[in-house]
C-alpha cells in the first residue's frame, strides 16, 4: 500500500497584520486574511499573484519571520508562530535580497552556515559559484544583482533542503542565468522524492514545464491552490457572440463565463469544460493555458 507523504506546508485561517506604514501611526494593514493552502511534498510549487499580493509575507511568515495574526502554520510537521521559533532542520530560505553583510564574501556565509548546520556541502557551494562566475572571496557588495541572487541560491542549496522557499529567484536574471538556476533546482529535486521547491514569481510562462502545483494570492487571499495540469485542464477560452446567431436561440449565460471581456461584437472568458455545453452553438472554445487561467481568474476577482 503506498502511504500518501504528509504536506511539506500546511497553512489554516492564516491571518497576518503588519504595521502600518505611516510615518505617526495608523491602523496595521491587513497583508494576509483567512488563508488556507497546502504545499505538497516532493513538488514544485508556484506561488503567483501581482504586486502587493502577499506573496513575500507569506513566505516570511513560513519562514518564521513574521507571526501570525490569526490561524496557524505548519512547516516540515512543525509549527511556526513568528521570530521566537525557529525552523525546522530541513529548511532552507533565499530572500530576494541578501539579509548578510554587504562585506561578507561566499566564505564568509560558508564558515557561518558550518557553525549552524551540521552537514553543509562547500564543494557543491563552490561548484555552483564557479558556474555562476563568481569569486568566493567577493564581497557582496561587489557583486550585481544577479550574482548575488546565483550566490543565496548557491548557499541556500549547499545544506541538501528538504524544503527550499525562494522569494522572486529569476527577477533579477538574464535569460541565461534563468536558465541555469532551472538546471540547479531540476538537479536539487531529482536527487530526493521528498525534496519540495515552493517559490513565487510575477509569471508562470517560461515555468510552465518546471512547476507542478500552483498557487495564486491575490489581495492577500487566495484564488487558487491547485495541480497545474488539472486547473489547465478543466478549463476552456470561450468566445461568445453577444447576440444569438438567431431569434430562436437564447442568449449566452455569462454567468457561466469567469473574467468575460467584450472584444467588439463578441464576449471571451474562461468556463469549466462541463459547463461550455450551455454556451451558444457558434461559441469558439480552445484549450486554455494556465496563464490563461491566472489571467482571467485575477480580472474575475478585480471587479
Amino acid at each position: 500500500m503506498i502511504t500518501a507523504l504528509a504536506p511539506a506546508v500546511d497553512v489554516r485561517d492564516l491571518t497576518v497584520h503588519l504595521p502600518s506604514q505611516r510615518r505617526f501611526g495608523g491602523a496595521p494593514h491587513r497583508a494576509l486574511h483567512d488563508v488556507s493552502l497546502t504545499i505538497p511534498t516532493g513538488q514544485v510549487t508556484a506561488l503567483v499573484g501581482s504586486n502587493g499580493a502577499g506573496k513575500t509575507t507569506l513566505l516570511r511568515t513560513l519562514a518564521g519571520a513574521i507571526g501570525p495574526t490569526a490561524g496557524s502554520v505548519t512547516v516540515l510537521g512543525s509549527p511556526m508562530g513568528g521570530p521566537e521559533d525557529s525552523l525546522p532542520a530541513g529548511v532552507s530560505v533565499v530572500p530576494d535580497a541578501s539579509y548578510y553583510p554587504d562585506r561578507w564574501s561566499a566564505d564568509d556565509m560558508v564558515l557561518m552556515l558550518r557553525r549552524m548546520e551540521r552537514t553543509v556541502d562547500a564543494r557543491g557551494i563552490g561548484r555552483r559559484l564557479r558556474r555562476a562566475g563568481i569569486d568566493p572571496g567577493t564581497p557582496i557588495k561587489s557583486l550585481s544583482a544577479g550574482q548575488r541572487t546565483r550566490l543565496m541560491l548557491a548557499v541556500g542549496l549547499g545544506t541538501a533542503p528538504s524544503l527550499l522557499m525562494l522569494d522572486e529567484p529569476f527577477a533579477r536574471l538574464d535569460p541565461l542565468a534563468r536558465g541555469d538556476v532551472l538546471e540547479e533546482l531540476r538537479r536539487h529535486q531529482a536527487a530526493g522524492e521528498d525534496r519540495t521547491i515552493l517559490l513565487s514569481t510575477h509569471e508562470l510562462g517560461s515555468l510552465e514545464r518546471f512547476v507542478d502545483h500552483v498557487v495564486l494570492l491575490h489581495d492577500g487571499s487566495v484564488l487558487l491552490d491547485e495541480d497545474l495540469a488539472d486547473a489547465a485542464e478543466r478549463h476552456l477560452v470561450a468566445t461568445v457572440p453577444r447576440e444569438p446567431a438567431s431569434r430562436h436561440e437564447p442568449t449566452a449565460p455569462m454567468g457561466l463565463l469567469t473574467g468575460a471581456r467584450r472584444a467588439g461584437d463578441v464576449m471571451e472568458g474562461l468556463v469549466d469544460t462541463e459547463d461550455a455545453l450551455f454556451l451558444p452553438k457558434d461559441s469558439d472554445l480552445r484549450r486554455a493555458t494556465i496563464q490563461d487561467v491566472l489571467t482571467f481568474t485575477l480580472r474575475e476577482a478585480a471587479r
